[in-house]
């Protein structure tokens, strides 16, 4: 090779040998992370501890990246996840993440899973200048105001009280609402942005304070409007509805207790009468495409992994970064990918609803339907709304 450089280009020996070097620099390490044949990506996750479900999304990207790889990866280069366990403590993960990044090329962390996590090893990242795409956290602040090199992938809760209030002007003009938020400032906000959006129905406020949701209960019994919002945290709406009376209100709500299990959380409670935002499908849409797919990989890939809320994640935030990297070209380098992700218009994966992305929306998941869940069927009540 050494040869054909100097006779076609008519150089000496030593300079050729230069200019082959050159070359070879270029092709394997553009920038860091980058390759010749691979690109390499970290994340962190709960691998041990006690929220190590959670682990399943990293493991169900990886199955995802697997599967691309064996298709060719993305212009000629597989993707290489790292993950790393941080058992979703904040000290452990920036411990560990200091010491990956010291020792290996990282082209960008994907999927860091953890609000507190995230926040540890942001200020790394920040100083390394690397980005971090998709963040699995629903802290408003990752993407409010747009930080250049953070992507989120969770909707905030503004998001979703929009989808809410766009949904509820269109079908519940002239009825009586009560809006029930559990009293933290981000749910609170979130009350802002739903009523901004909700033109034609009446609205009641209700705060859930700790240690009332009878009297809670009993006020909105008094009251009995024509159909209630819930806002809050996994945890906030479960308590709040498993101290429901046997009331024949519909009750709507985020995307939190979007599961199949839904019924079997509420303990026999009246689970249809509660209203969830769905994005990707549900385990129990067995005949949806994306499902289906899914249902493959994992059989080939990761057969270890059963397919439930959180391998769905996965595999829907490891195809929308394949299409990042798609978009970015050959010459791959981190402001590229930035540049890419900004360039994302309603573009639908395989699982994903339309994701819509900008220089001025740095959020993934803000489109929604408006789905009812029952024992092993879903029925979603809507199109996709936007909550931007």
């Amino acid at each position: 090779m050494e040869n054909i450089h100097a006779k076609n280009m008519n150089l000496s020996r030593p300079a050729g040998i230069l200019v082959l070097l050159l070359s070879i620099t270029t092709l394997c390490s553009a920038e860091t992370g980058i390759f010749q044949r691979n690109i390499v990506l970290a994340t962190h996750q709960p691998l041990s501890g006690p929220a190590q479900e959670y682990s399943e999304i990293g493991k169900s990207s990886q199955a995802y990246f697997q599967y691309v790889n064996d298709q060719g990866g993305v212009h000629g280069r597989s993707i290489e996840l790292k993950i790393i366990d941080d058992q979703f403590k904040p000290h452990r993960a920036k411990k560990v993440f200091t010491e990956l990044t010291v020792r290996n090329d990282i082209f960008a962390v994907f999927s860091g899973i953890g609000s507190k996590t995230h926040q540890a090893v942001y200020p790394l990242l920040k100083q390394q200048r690397m980005s971090s795409f998709f963040v699995g956290s629903d802290l408003p602040e990752w993407t409010q105001p747009v930080r250049t090199n953070v992507f989120g992938f969770m909707p905030t809760a503004d998001t979703e009280a929009r989808v809410l209030g766009k949904y509820l002007t269109q079908k519940h003009s002239g009825e009586k609402l009560i809006i029930w938020y559990a009293e933290k400032p981000v749910y609170l906000r979130a009350v802002k942005s739903l009523t901004s959006e909700l033109y034609g129905v009446s609205a009641k406020l209700l705060p859930g304070k700790t240690g009332r949701l009878s009297a809670e209960w009993e006020l909105i019994r008094e009251r009995y409007p024509d159909l209630l919002v819930a806002l809050g945290s996994f945890g906030d709406l479960l308590d709040f509805l498993k101290a429901s009376p046997q009331l024949n209100i519909p009750v709507y709500t985020g995307h939190a207790l979007a599961d199949s299990r839904l019924p079997e959380w509420l303990n026999g409670k009246d689970s249809e009468r509660v209203r969830v935002l769905t994005a990707y499908p549900l385990i129990i849409e067995t005949e949806h495409p994306g499902q289906k797919l899914h249902q493959l990989i994992l059989n080939e890939y990761a057969p270890h992994l059963a397919p439930n809320r959180w391998t769905l994640y996965g595999h829907a935030v490891a195809e929308l970064m394949v299409e990042v990297l798609k978009r970015s070209g050959r010459a791959l380098s981190r402001q590229k990918a930035v540049l890419a992700a900004e360039n994302i218009k309603q573009w639908e994966g395989k699982l994903l609803p339309p994701v819509n992305l900008g220089s001025r929306n740095h959020l993934a998941l803000t489109t929604f339907r408006v789905s009812r869940i029952a024992h092993g069927r879903v029925n979603h009540m809507s199109e996709w709304i936007d909550g931007r």
